[in-house]
């Protein structure tokens, strides 16, 4: 997807501009949930964003003054990267890379993977949203152990209700420090290296803390 008419801009916040396919796969409310909780209570100096995709959460979370990383296999974003890096006061580096293969430490990880496993049914037809919401060769377990792996001070995941479990037995050293459900369907997890729970709690989507994540900048 290289022509003109293939890419259609979003501003998402003040100096962010992120490309996206004119026709299938858009960015959803989950980025700016993820980004917006990880950006709590502090900023952290450093992030890898896994699977970032139009690399949304990498510009949100560049544009709040941290050093980010964005990393996904899929090549078809390499376009989109280029026009939103050259339209966009933030400046994260995007990198193809698998996600088995990332190196590198940073304070904070990110990370809204696949929801759907391979076996869960007809995978879409679109590349980008086949990529995005089903998983393909990576699965989550390999994006948890990376951001176990990764992360130097937390790693923050927004996940399906019904893979919680599934995110906590790769966790490896690091244990939930906060849960938040988004209605029902979505949970962030805050993970930190031999973590205490310190928040358990559910929001509804209009929630003003909810909200204010969509504000970002």
């Amino acid at each position: 997807m290289s022509g003109t008419s293939d890419w259609t801009p979003e501003r998402p916040a003040p100096g962010v501009v992120v490309h996206q396919p004119r026709r299938g796969f858009r960015y959803s409310a989950d980025a700016f949930w993820l980004a917006g909780f990880a950006l709590e209570p502090d900023v952290p100096a450093t992030a890898v964003d896994l699977g970032t995709g139009s690399g949304i959460v990498a510009f949100l979370l560049a544009a709040a003054g941290v050093q980010t990383r964005g990393v996904d296999a899929f090549d078809g974003w390499a376009e989109g990267w280029r026009r939103s890096l050259r339209d966009s006061d933030a400046a994260p580096t995007l990198e193809r890379v698998d996600v088995r293969d990332v190196g590198g430490r940073a304070a904070l990880v990110t990370c809204n993977p696949p929801f759907f496993t391979a076996d869960s049914g007809p995978v879409s037809p679109d590349p980008f949203k086949a990529v995005a919401r089903t998983e393909a060769d990576a699965t989550l377990a390999d994006f948890v152990r990376a951001a176990a792996r990764i992360a130097t001070e937390r790693a923050v995941f927004v996940v399906p209700v019904d893979r919680e479990t599934e995110v906590l037995a790769h966790t490896a050293h690091l244990q939930p420090s906060r849960r938040l459900r988004i209605g029902r369907k979505r949970v962030l997890l805050e993970l930190r290296p031999d973590g205490v729970l310190t928040e358990d709690a559910a929001l509804e989507r209009d929630d003003p803390r909810v909200v204010a994540w969509t504000r970002l900048g």
